[in-house]
């Protein structure tokens, strides 16, 4: 495999990830003003980012291939605790 097929391979591997931890800052913006983060917005873009990726990494490790069910679950679940622990929800 050519080393371009091989870099859009892991881009398209990581899309959603970046997708997600991009949705995640901006929501907060929209639906948690007053929630003080850990981190600044491109902090936790860097961390849901590869956290994300971690988690799709470990799906993909677990079922044998990419784009199951249970590794978009996995990464929904990592990736709103992490949006959970930046925002200090165990404050409240």
């Amino acid at each position: 495999m050519p080393a371009t097929a091989s870099l859009w391979h892991l881009l398209n591997f990581c899309a959603p990830a970046a997708f997600l931890a991009l949705l995640l800052v901006l929501a907060r913006w929209l639906f948690a003003r007053k929630a003080t983060p850990i981190l600044p917005w491109y902090g936790q873009l860097a961390l849901h980012f590869l956290l994300g990726c971690a988690a799709l990494f470990v799906a993909l490790l677990w079922q044998g291939r990419d784009g199951s069910l249970m590794g978009y679950a996995l990464l929904v679940m990592a990736l709103a605790t992490s949006q959970w622990v930046v925002l200090g929800g165990w404050r409240r």
